[in-house]
């Protein structure tokens, strides 16, 4: 009992996840702040080719290191952690290379496939990015593994800083779509510079026969992991590229845009908590203590998440013409046919971690083939009615109920229940769904930036109450 107690309480959980996410607002901060610049000095065809550009290189990010990167966290021993290390950063780079210069190589083919022709300087962007993504994935797993939040809040900032820069001088000059792409590569640099300092100084330990060990030894992670990853990107990635081929990448820069914006939410809170969740579930496995710490971890995500989300529900097609400008509107309205989805998925995404943490690559693999014959089956008949809208309509639907299944996987995966979770956030949701309501009403005599100046007000207040809550509960 006494583990338990100290796993669940022990206030560095909420100090590392503060430290984390802080520094993410700080970096994300700076990239929505240049947001309503740069949807003025580049047109919505530019932020299609950039949306193209991130797809693929998260599709291909799931199997650039193979997986061996996530099992970087469970070795006791440090030297089979640093051999996992090394042979993720060798795995890394290597495929990096082989995929960015097939891709160099099937530029012409590649482009009658997506509908876009694809500039050579597209396609050198995309080897770079590629290197940049497995040297992060790697260093990140590493320095959670050494508990240094600090460097990973450090990564966090210099990302959105370098991208915010990036983006924004080369649209003062009017470069169009490679301003764009060149500051993505830029943010992803800036990540690779915090963390390769924690890298080991010396190969001491780590021979071939070492490597191979390793290899064999976690081959479940590039069995069934590699797969499974691959699939969940291609569920939420392979849309992109899809509703670009058959809408173009003017319809395709509204739907980015709106996803973007949509997810930094997501990327604040729930990548940061699911990092600090990843180590201490890790140290919980074997113990009750998991199922505890998953509801309490969830229970908090949703309560930060609902008057978020429900806000942007509400004031979305407002927002996004008067913020970003008037030929954002259907961003807009796409944005509040994300907030459900987006809300539920800030709660899944960090728990996701606990199929890695129980080895449950096979059962992995068969949910996430589900996952994407779903999405892609709701993305072929939105592609079939020929009207962009219904097409997001049906992905965000699929969405979500793909985003309640995980859920209910991984509340098995931990011994968590649903219904332990209700009973932590029902006095949120009633309370935070009637003040929604309120707002949606005063929509009738407020306008403008006066109403989406109400919904930010009713947003500040309802954080400000989870978060008093929170602490009272003993949630954090």
């Amino acid at each position: 009992m006494t583990r338990i107690k100290r796993l669940l309480t022990r206030p560095s959980f909420a100090g590392n996840a503060a430290l984390l996410a802080s520094s993410t607002i700080l970096g994300q901060g700076l990239v929505i702040l240049v947001q309503p610049l740069l949807t003025r000095m580049y047109r919505p065809e530019d932020f299609g080719l950039l949306a193209l550009y991130t797809s693929i290189l998260s599709l291909a990010a799931v199997v650039l290191n193979l997986r061996y990167e996530q099992a970087i966290q469970l070795p006791k021993e440090e030297t089979e952690a640093r051999n996992l290390l090394v042979l993720s950063l060798v795995l890394g780079l290597g495929s990096s290379v082989l995929i960015g210069v097939a891709f160099i190589l099937l530029r012409q083919t590649l482009s009658g496939w997506f509908g876009i022709m694809l500039p050579v300087w597209f396609a050198w962007l995309v080897l770079l990015g590629l290197a940049c993504v497995a040297l992060m994935q790697a260093g990140s797993m590493w320095a959670l593994r050494l508990s240094r939040f600090g460097v990973l809040a450090q990564t966090k900032f210099q990302q959105g800083l370098w991208q915010a820069l990036g983006q924004m001088l080369p649209g003062l000059f009017s470069l169009g779509s490679g301003g764009l792409i060149l500051g993505d590569v830029l943010g992803r640099l800036g990540g690779v510079h915090a963390l390769v300092r924690l890298w080991p100084r010396t190969l001491q330990g780590i021979t071939a026969q070492s490597l191979y060990h390793v290899a064999h030894r976690y081959r479940s992670f590039l069995i069934y992991g590699t797969g499974a990853a691959l699939l969940t990107a291609a569920s939420f990635h392979l849309p992109f590229i899809v509703l670009t081929a058959f809408f173009g990448a003017a319809a395709m820069g509204q739907f980015s845009l709106s996803y973007r914006i949509t997810t930094i939410p997501v990327t604040l809170v729930a990548q940061s908590i699911g990092q600090v969740f990843f180590s201490r579930a890790a140290a919980a496995r074997d113990t009750p203590a998991l199922a505890q710490l998953t509801e309490r971890t969830a229970a908090v995500l949703f309560a930060l998440g609902l008057p978020v989300f429900g806000a942007l529900w509400v004031v979305a097609p407002v927002a996004f013409p008067l913020v970003f400008g008037a030929n954002w509107d259907e961003a807009g309205r796409y944005a509040q046919l994300l907030a459900p989805y987006l809300l539920f998925s800030m709660v899944a995404q960090p728990l996701s971690n606990l199929l890695t943490i129980r080895e449950w690559q096979r059962g992995l693999l068969a949910f996430t083939i589900f996952e994407l014959l779903l999405r892609m089956g709701a993305i072929y008949w939105g592609v079939t009615t020929q009207q962009m809208y219904w097409a997001v309509v049906l992905f965000a639907l699929s969405s979500l109920l793909v985003a309640l299944l995980s859920m209910g996987l991984f509340f098995r995966a931990a011994g968590a229940s649903w219904q332990g979770f209700w009973l932590k956030v029902r006095k949120y949701v009633w309370f935070d769904l009637l003040s929604l309501l309120l707002l949606w009403g005063a929509g009738y005599w407020l306008k403008g930036w006066w109403w989406v100046g109400a919904a930010v007000l009713v947003v500040f207040l309802l954080l400000l109450r989870s978060f008093v809550e929170i602490r009272r509960e003993g949630l954090e």
